[in-house]
C-alpha cells in the first residue's frame, strides 16, 4: 500500500486553479472571473475588428439583434429556475406515510451509528461525519494494538497508519465546520472511503487464518464502522444538493432582474451617438455594449459556476460501495 493513500487522489491530476474553479472557489467569485474574461474577450475582439462597432451600427443594428435574443434568454432562464424549484420541492411533497417511512429509515440508521458510538449521534451533518471518523479512527487503533505479530501485524500496522493520517486530516477540517456548509462535504470528499473499505476487506480475506479471535473481532468492528461512513456521506450530499439548488434558484433570480433591466435599457436608449469618445484608446460605445452583454449573461455564468461544483461532486461520489472508479482514486495504480 502506498503512502500516497494518506490523501485521497480525488484531486490528483488537477491543478490548484482547476480545483478552485470546480470546487473550492466562491461561486460568485468564479462567476465574476468568467464574466471578466468574457468582457475582456469582447473588448479585445471589438478593438481588433477592422470594422468598428460604431460604423457597423450605422449601417445595421447587430446590437439590437443580440440584446433581443438576450431578453428572450433571460426570461427562458428564469423559467428554467422555476422548473428547478419545482423539481426540488417535489422531493418534499409526499404523503404522511412517505414522510414517516423516511423518518423511520433515518432513525434506524442513527440507531446503527449510535450502537457504534455508544452515545446519541450529533444532529449537525458535519459533526455527524466527524463522530463517525473519530470512532473509525479509534477502532483502527484498537486493531493495530490487537494484531501485532507476523505479516498480518505488519500489514495492519501499515494500513491503519495510512488510515489514521487520512482520517485525522479530514477530522481536523470538520472540527470548524457547522451545519450544512460546503466545507463539510468538501472535507468528506478527501476521505478515501472506497479504498479504505477495499483494503480492509482484503486484509480480512488474505490474513483471516493468521488472526486470533480478538484480532478478527477487531477487524470486523473496524469494517463495520468504516462501512457506515459511505451512506452517511451520501445522505449529507443529497441534503447539500437540495440546499444548493434552492440557493442557485435564488441567486439566478436575483441576478436576472438587473440583467433584464440592463438589456432592455440598451435596446431602448443606447444608440451610436449616445456614447461618444474613447477611454485608453477603446471606444466607449464598445465598452458599454461589452459591459451590458456581460451583465446580461451573468445569470447564465452563475448557473455554470454552480453546476461546475454539483457535477464535480457527483462524479466523485458515484457509488456508495467500495468501488474505485478512476485510476487517480487508487493509490496503488
Amino acid at each position: 500500500m502506498s503512502g500516497d493513500s494518506n490523501e485521497t487522489a480525488r484531486t490528483g491530476g488537477q491543478t490548484r486553479l482547476r480545483r478552485w474553479l470546480l470546487l473550492d472557489g466562491n461561486r460568485w467569485t468564479v462567476a465574476g472571473l468568467l464574466a471578466g474574461c468574457l468582457f475582456g474577450f469582447f473588448v479585445v475582439v471589438g478593438t481588433l475588428d477592422p470594422s468598428p462597432l460604431r460604423v457597423v451600427m450605422t449601417g445595421s443594428d447587430p446590437v439590437e439583434t443580440v440584446f433581443e435574443g438576450l431578453v428572450t434568454g433571460i426570461i427562458t432562464g428564469v423559467t428554467l429556475v422555476v422548473t428547478i424549484d419545482q423539481l426540488v420541492l417535489s422531493q418534499q411533497l409526499a404523503t404522511l406515510d412517505d414522510h414517516r417511512s423516511r423518518l423511520d429509515d433515518s432513525l434506524d440508521f442513527r440507531r446503527d451509528v449510535e450502537s457504534l458510538l455508544g452515545d446519541v449521534s450529533p444532529a449537525e451533518p458535519a459533526q455527524f461525519l466527524r463522530a463517525l471518523l473519530r470512532e473509525t479512527d479509534a477502532r483502527a487503533q484498537t486493531l493495530r494494538e490487537t494484531v501485532t505479530e507476523g505479516v498480518a501485524g505488519e500489514r495492519v500496522a501499515q494500513f491503519t497508519r495510512e488510515h489514521d493520517a487520512n482520517a485525522d486530516t479530514v477530522t481536523a477540517r470538520l472540527d470548524g465546520t457547522r451545519y450544512l456548509e460546503f466545507s463539510a462535504l468538501r472535507a468528506a470528499l478527501d476521505y478515501n472511503y472506497a479504498y479504505r473499505v477495499h483494503q480492509a476487506r482484503r486484509l480480512r480475506r488474505n490474513h483471516d487464518d493468521a488472526l486470533t479471535d480478538d484480532g478478527a473481532d477487531a477487524l470486523t468492528a473496524f469494517i463495520d464502522a468504516l462501512t457506515l461512513f459511505g451512506p452517511a456521506r451520501e445522505y449529507v450530499r443529497g441534503l447539500y444538493f437540495q440546499n444548493e439548488l434552492v440557493r442557485l434558484s435564488r441567486v439566478i433570480l436575483s441576478a436576472a432582474v438587473p440583467a433584464l433591466g440592463v438589456t432592455v435599457a440598451v435596446l431602448l436608449f443606447v444608440d451610436t451617438g449616445d456614447v461618444p469618445g474613447a477611454t485608453l484608446g477603446v471606444s466607449n460605445l464598445l465598452l458599454v455594449v461589452s459591459g451590458a452583454v456581460t451583465l446580461a449573461v451573468l445569470p447564465f455564468l452563475l448557473l455554470v459556476s454552480y453546476v461546475f461544483r454539483i457535477v464535480t461532486i457527483t462524479q466523485r461520489t458515484l457509488t456508495t460501495g467500495p468501488f474505485i472508479l478512476r485510476e487517480g482514486d487508487d493509490p496503488e495504480a
